[in-house]
């Protein structure tokens, strides 16, 4: 094994050879007989030996913008690359170092297993002229060395015409679509809410627009962008939130010193990115940040435009404070936004299994739909039906009320709720794009809770 690792280490010099194979900015010549496997972010050549069962990959990424630092590019690329496809350990190996007409390269080996057996792992990166360019082999032979020594021997980078440092990707991304962006205007919002302005006690001040809620005070502004699905694409990508950040920042920002947080190998992982940017629409030159919180499908970001770096650490010391900026997605009700009808649905299922024998026991389901009618001369009319139980057995249930409303900016008061009695709710709209959802919570029984979207 230390052969091998000698020999992978000594073949990541940067040396410029005839062109045979060219993609995207790199060149270099490939041996007969490996099978090439090109997408849009990554070429990779591919042999086989179906006798001694041996293999081998190496791909070469496309060019991403550099952090403007070598090790940090190698760094953010190890964990990317080798630490989530399980290529290697969590922990960064030292690395070799190279330099050369102005490129630098970082190299490191590891181990892995792979179908039960020892295989081996190799990242480069290659940075220089604000662009970075990440090269990985895996194998479990040292059968194709010589191949590989002249594959990776033969690389030669063409050099941008001027450095690149705005426009690039941070991570190699989908290959469909992957350079377009979200659409984000600064267009007003349609939302149909009348108090379109929430002033907070604690300064922030928001406002809903077509793409995001604006929220502001003093030298910080924060965008609270409406959530994206998470589609098969961006899932493909196996960097999602890189590919996210891209969408969003790139087509209405110039950035560079792009960090990303790490905090190794994580659960409830927090993504969040920062970076200096300037704004093509105006000039204006920012410390941004950038959270991603991700939950049942759907991705709601945060994005902060701050005075400077220890402005933003100021204001946002850590990132449950950068999480609570939701909160401010928030906005009064009035009557003249709040007649009409509105309504939701809900549903869940759970299959049984006895934890004895193991068979099955059958499904356990329910199932809920909420209407409301809020009329302007000051009365209501709801509808709450629904099934629950194991599925043969079930228990139905269908009530309706009639009874007065008053309104206030945050609050709704219903008579003649259940049992005769009056109901307070906490009130307020959540602004989405194109629309709003209304949330009432009981203020007696906050577990009372309904999310309504207006049917006309």
């Amino acid at each position: 094994m230390k052969n091998i690792f000698a020999l992978l280490l000594c073949v990541v010099a940067i040396t410029a050879t005839a062109q045979k194979t060219t993609f995207d900015i790199a060149t270099f010549t490939v041996a007969a007989g490996w099978t090439p496997e090109i997408k849009d972010f990554a070429a990779s050549y591919i042999k086989t030996n179906n006798v001694t069962k041996s293999w081998c990959r190496v791909t070469i990424y496309k060019s991403i913008q550099s952090s403007g630092n070598p090790l940090t590019d190698f760094n953010n690329e190890w964990k990317t690359l080798i630490v989530k496809n399980n290529w290697g350990p969590a922990t960064t190996p030292q690395s070799e170092t190279e330099t050369e007409d102005g490129w630098t390269s970082h190299s490191a080996v590891s181990t892995f297993t792979f179908e039960n057996k020892e295989a081996y792992s190799l990242l480069s990166t290659i940075s220089g002229y604000g662009v970075e360019v990440s090269i990985v082999v895996l194998m479990n032979s040292n059968e194709y060395m010589s191949q590989i020594e002249q594959l990776l021997g033969s690389i030669h980078l063409k050099k941008p015409d001027q450095p690149i440092v705005t426009t690039q990707q941070t991570q190699p991304v989908t290959q469909s679509n992957s350079h377009s962006g979200f659409a984000i205007t600064t267009a007003p919002g349609n939302h149909g809410i009348f108090t379109s302005t929430t002033n907070f006690d604690d300064g922030w001040v928001a406002q809903p627009f077509a793409d995001y809620v604006r929220v502001t005070k003093n030298q910080f502004t924060v965008l609270l962008h409406y959530g994206v699905e998470i589609t098969d694409e961006l899932r493909a990508s196996n960097q999602m939130e890189a590919v996210i950040f891209d969408r969003f920042i790139l087509p209405r920002y110039n950035v560079s010193n792009i960090r990303k947080f790490e905090q190794g190998v994580c659960y409830f992982c927090v993504h969040f990115f920062e970076a200096d940017a300037v704004e093509k629409a105006t000039g204006k030159r920012y410390h941004l940040g950038f959270r991603i919180i991700t939950n049942n499908g759907v991705s709601k970001c945060i994005e902060i435009l701050s005075p400077s770096q220890v402005a933003f650490q100021q204001e946002f010391p850590n990132h449950e404070k950068v999480e609570s900026m939701l909160n401010y997605n928030k906005f009064a009700v009035t009557v003249n936004d709040l007649a009409g009808d509105w309504d939701s649905s809900s549903g869940a299922y759970a299959q049984m299994y006895s934890t004895t024998t193991g068979a099955y026991a059958g499904m356990n389901t329910s199932s809920s739909a909420d209407a409301f009618t809020f009329n302007t001369n000051g009365t209501y009319s709801s509808n709450h039906k629904g099934a629950f139980g194991m599925v043969g057995s079930m228990k139905f249930y269908d009530q309706k009320y009639n009874g007065a409303l008053t309104i206030s900016p945050w609050e709704l008061v219903m008579t003649k709720r259940f049992d005769g009695k009056t109901s307070t709710f906490w009130a307020q709209y959540e602004a989405v794009r194109g629309g709003r959802i209304l949330h009432l919570t009981d203020k007696e029984y906050s577990g009372s809770q309904y999310h309504l979207v207006r049917k006309n």
